[in-house]
């Protein structure tokens, strides 16, 4: 199994997808206090997360988002991509208190590639560590031919995948209050040859986790950006074309989008007005529904880890 990824845009080859055969309600959480974050979602976490914390999530919910990853599966596959899979965690099990609830439907987060490496990265949240139980067939299977570097998870070095964005030479990671930190920049560039240059991005919005929440790389000097979340911008992204997106469509996960290669772009079905921007800089856009894991501020960029990636366009 090779690992291959230089960029966000090349044509996308094998990628894993993450698992909701069984979704377990977390913990409440200091991210969803925020004050950027809307009512509802500091309802959810004061109110009904307490209320139900560890207890199975009902299955009509479930299938909601087993049907979404089943839909965003066939359209991978249908472009020509190889689909792997985490494995299903075995939960509930004999983990800490602090470690409730559970859910696998964001790949993206727990592992990520970077160039020829496989990167097992560390969480910051609590409950999500053990995510990364998922991915150990898959990486048994990359480690007979690639380099896999792995954080320990009892360090305070954090790297999620969320927030490493790869344009080579150049990687972006963000940096927020509850993901990517410093260390995890400092650990990041130990792993990788001097060829890489690490750029750092600061969120000055505490409510979002990651910075592909706000910021996606999809063509050459081009991206999809809210700016208004994001501090000032490195000198690296100072020749970019930016397609801009407000709040309130950030919000929802418009920007967290897929490219497959070929100026293809999966995007959320309900985002009409970026489907046209996307056609004015000659994109072609894939609409797919997602609302259910947006909902849970995630989409097809997080949903997906990418290990091999073609030829530039």
């Amino acid at each position: 199994m090779k690992i291959n990824v230089y960029n966000e845009y090349s044509p996308l080859k094998r990628v894993i997808i993450g698992d909701a055969s069984e979704l377990y309600f977390p913990d409440s959480h200091a991210i969803e206090n925020e004050k950027n974050k809307p009512w509802w979602e500091k309802l959810r976490n004061n109110v009904i997360f307490p209320l139900l914390r560890d207890r199975k999530v009902p299955m009509i919910i479930t299938k909601q988002f087993q049907k979404e990853l089943a839909a965003f599966e066939a359209l991978l596959k249908a472009n020509h991509v190889e689909v792997l899979k985490v494995d299903p965690i075995d939960y509930p099990s004999s983990l800490p208190p602090q470690e409730m609830g559970m859910g696998q439907m964001y790949a993206r987060d727990s592992a990520m590639s970077v160039g020829n490496v496989f990167i097992e990265g560390n969480l910051q949240i609590e409950m999500r560590k053990k995510e990364r139980l998922g991915y150990q067939t898959i990486i048994t299977e990359i480690s007979a031919s690639n380099k896999v570097a792995s954080i320990p998870q009892e360090d305070a070095v954090y790297l999620e995948g969320g927030d490493v964005i790869v344009d080579y030479p150049n990687i972006f990671v963000g940096i927020g209050k509850y993901a990517s930190n410093l260390s995890g920049v400092n650990w990041l560039r130990k792993q990788l040859d001097a060829s890489w240059n690490i750029v750092p991005i600061y969120l000055k919005d505490d409510s979002i986790l990651h910075l592909d929440c706000c910021m996606t790389i999809i063509g050459p000097k081009t991206a999809i950006i809210c700016r208004d979340v994001l501090e000032e911008l490195p000198q690296e992204l100072s020749d970019f074309t930016f397609i801009d997106i407000d709040k309130k469509v950030r919000q929802e996960m418009a920007g967290n989008v897929l490219v497959l290669g070929d100026k293809k772009v999966v995007v959320q079905q309900r985002h009409k007005k970026l489907q046209e921007d996307l056609r004015a800089h000659g994109f072609t856009p894939l609409p797919l529904s997602f609302t259910w894991h947006a909902l849970l501020e995630g989409a097809f960029r997080c949903a997906t880890c990418p290990l091999e990636r073609g030829k530039a366009d």
